[in-house]
């Protein structure tokens, strides 16, 4: 009889626990959301997330940063993240109610700022003779830049400048004018407003530039001194974000994202505004009626057809505009009357771009690329006249790519292009050049051109790539070229020799033959002589690098270029070529990359650069022949979000050609007699720049400052003289003092 009621209880018992489980499964909660980086809210793929107090309720994330997880726990819940590379996010507290599913939440990580992002790509270009790779990122970090990469150029081996507001770089005893600019596979129309002081593209752009100092393939164009090749990022996939940036020259704007899973882009414009504050100013008889103004911008259109092929729509353009006066008063006017009153300067160019890339076979690839560039300048001057020229210009470039084998590959190239120039000329003859660097432009004949001009040529490119060993790789290739303005057909050999006796350590050698078209004033009809022939020059190079533990390398390199035919001024013709020159040096280059929390270079270059005019035998240094170069970079994460960078630079003085007497001449002008070309120098430059940054993290947007201190200790830097109008005495012209310039920059 007692045998039920105990039944019974044990029955009862466990259907309340059967119940109590089953209320328990019922009342577990899902809880959903996604692990963001901090600032950026880039997605995080293999991000752990998990449950405070109960770690087994966890979930790993997946590419796109989502994550699910469920738990049991009763009253508030707190979930949190981590991972490799990130700090712990703040615990989200999630309130429980009734409903199983909790709202999604989004966790924001801090990235931990003493681990090394390593970023892994393959090369654009095997080749390594004479190359320097780097960063964008690494170069605008440069103290003294003001975040502009191609300003911070000068600190790498084999790159000179003219002074501190001309950042166009000289290369190996060549000059600016004599390099071949590349952006994203196509040229460009020029690369630094203002004859230098600030570049074109937006530095967060710049992804990494392959420079080529010399002895490089038969790929690129008809130059003499160097190639820089640079390469654009890729616009973000994740979202749609945008950039704003505030300098001292410029602000600007930068936004970018994904129109489809397959496209993207980005655009960015920028404008100086210094000359809203300072419409007008007034020196030494020289007035700014329009102070310098100018404008860029870059956009760029990605389509991912499939897993082998891209189509890049990729537009660019950039805007200079400047308006003098020069009054009776001013030196320069007392010298060449002819030069005074209004002076106005503007130039602009507008490019669009198609660049179509894909993998045909698994051998075999192909990228190809057309172009349009409309470029104009106009300059005037109240007495002297006016100088206008446009330029339409329709470019073709077409790179095919076979693998013989897993070490032997061949290219084959195409260049071509169309260019129809309109000329608009009515001024004087005189032009300053480096064989006749101080013309007087008062007593000079004038002439008038009108001329509409059409120009055609193709260049073909055959490169041969073969690893002969595991440690000799042969570089062997031609460039063939043809243009109608000369009609004249050039075929120039280029080889190079890769080994690598350790694992570790590379040699190079490499010669190659080039040549160059004359500027184009020396060949117009009536200022020029349209009988010229190329400029040419032979390369020669040999280099060693060494990969060192711990981040670091070193590299040294010795080269030899010598010129022929170099234009120099003859009468009655104007021009001939009848001009040499050579240049040599050998460079160093010992570099830490950032391993921990700092990073750094040294770059040091001795070389010598001569011309020598064949006419009358006169031999002098070129130009930008500074024999002793030395630039130390240091960057220094001293904190978690602080970083400390400094730069110092010295390098010999530059040559210039003194005033050394006067005399009257025929109508009672008092001119100057010079010394021989390029006989006296400079005094020696060295400034030091430092670098102080900070970084501020949200969770939907960061920002980031900067303070630039150019010049620290204030060197009184001369980039010239300046004569008074009798030539009596002369004051120096100043370098950049001691200058702080500050930027922010806001990303969303």
């Amino acid at each position: 009889m007692h045998r039920w009621p105990v039944a019974c209880v044990m029955l009862m018992t466990a259907l309340m626990l059967i119940g109590s489980t089953a209320s328990a499964e019922d009342t577990r909660l899902t809880i959903r959301g996604k692990a963001l980086e901090k600032g950026t809210r880039r997605h995080l793929e293999g991000i752990t997330v998990y449950v405070l107090g109960n770690e087994v309720d966890s979930a790993v994330t997946e590419p796109d940063g989502s994550f699910v997880l469920e738990t049991a726990l009763q009253g508030d819940i707190y979930v949190a993240a981590t991972g490799v590379g990130y700090a712990r996010s703040a615990p989200c507290k999630i309130r429980r109610n009734p409903a199983t599913t909790s709202p999604d939440i989004l966790l924001y990580l801090e990235p931990v700022y003493s681990m090394m992002e390593v970023v892994v790509q393959g090369e654009r270009n095997q080749d390594k003779t004479s190359r320097t790779i780097i960063t964008g990122q690494e170069l605008s970090k440069v103290a003294g830049s003001a975040g502009d990469p191609l300003r911070a150029m000068q600190a790498l081996p084999g790159i000179i400048v003219a002074n501190d507001t001309d950042s166009a770089p000289a290369i190996r005893g060549s000059g600016p004018d004599d390099n071949a600019y590349y952006v994203d596979f196509l040229p460009v129309g020029y690369l630094f407003h203002m004859g230098g002081m600030e570049s074109v593209i937006n530095a967060d752009l710049v992804e990494d530039f392959n420079i080529y100092s010399s002895s490089f393939g038969p790929e690129y164009q008809d130059v003499t001194g160097g190639v820089l090749d640079i390469k654009l990022r890729k616009p973000r996939t994740d979202r749609l974000g945008a950039k704003v940036n505030i300098g001292m020259l410029e602000t600007g704007a930068l936004i970018e994202g994904p129109i489809t899973p397959n496209q993207s882009f980005f655009l960015s414009a920028r404008r100086s505004y210094i000359d809203l504050f300072l419409s007008k100013t007034k020196d030494s008889g020289v007035e700014f009626t329009q102070f310098p103004r100018y404008y860029d911008y870059q956009g760029k259109y990605i389509w991912n057809l499939s897993g082998d092929s891209s189509l890049t729509l990729q537009t660019s353009g950039a805007q200079d505009e400047m308006k003098l006066n020069l009054g009776n008063d001013a030196d320069i006017v007392k010298h060449d009357p002819i030069l005074g009153g209004n002076a106005n300067s503007k130039t602009y160019y507008h490019t669009q771009g198609l660049v179509y890339r894909t993998r045909l076979t698994p051998r075999l690839s192909l990228t190809s690329g057309f172009s349009h560039m409309y470029s104009v300048m106009e300059q005037s001057m109240t007495q002297l006249g006016h100088a206008n020229a446009t330029n339409d210009l329709y470019y073709f470039r077409n790179h095919l790519k076979f693998m013989l084998g897993e070490q032997h590959e061949l290219l084959a190239g195409v260049e071509a292009g169309l260019g129809r120039i309109k000329l608009d000329l009515d001024t004087t003859t005189a032009v300053p050049t480096e064989f006749n660097p101080n013309p007087d432009y008062t007593s000079s004949s004038r002439f008038v051109n009108k001329d509409s001009i059409s120009t055609q040529w193709c260049d073909i490119a055959l490169k041969d790539r073969w690893r002969l060993s595991g440690w000799a790789t042969a570089v062997i290739g031609a460039h063939g070229s043809y243009e109608t303005y000369f009609d004249k057909y050039m075929l120039e050999p280029r080889l190079a020799l890769e080994l690598t006796p350790a694992e570790k350590t590379l040699v190079t050698l490499g010669w190659g033959k080039y040549h160059q078209f004359p500027e184009g004033f020396q060949v117009i009809k009536g200022i020029g002589n349209p009988g010229l022939g190329y400029i040419k020059a032979d390369h020669y190079s040999l280099g060693a690098e060494q990969k060192l533990a711990e981040g670091w390398s070193a590299k040294a390199e010795g080269y030899y270029k010598k010129f022929s035919d170099l234009v120099v001024p003859h009468e009655p013709e104007n021009y001939i070529n009848g001009g040499s020159g050579n240049a040599w040096g050998a460079e160093l280059f010992i570099k830490k990359n950032r391993t921990q929390n700092w990073s750094g270079w040294l770059s040091a270059s001795y070389s010598k650069s001569k011309r020598r005019n064949d006419v009358t035998g006169e031999k002098f240094p070129f130009s930008y022949d500074q024999p002793f170069v030395l630039n130390l970079v240091y960057d220094w994460n001293f904190l978690p979000k602080w970083t400390l960078g400094a730069k110092w630079r010295y390098q010999s003085g530059a040559p210039i050609t003194p005033v050394t007497g006067t005399y009257t001449d025929s109508t009672g002008r008092l001119r100057p007699t010079y010394g021989p070309i390029g006989s006296d120098r400079l005094p020696d430059y060295h400034r030091l720049d430092i670098r102080l940054s900070r970084d501020f993290l949200f969770d939907r947007w960061k920002m980031s400052m900067y303070l630039d201190i150019i010049n620290a200790y204030a060197n009184q830097n001369v980039s010239g003289y300046e004569y008074n109008g009798d030539y009596s005495s002369r004051k120096k012209i100043q370098q950049l003092p001691f200058f702080p310039a500050i930027g922010i920059q806001g990303e969303f």
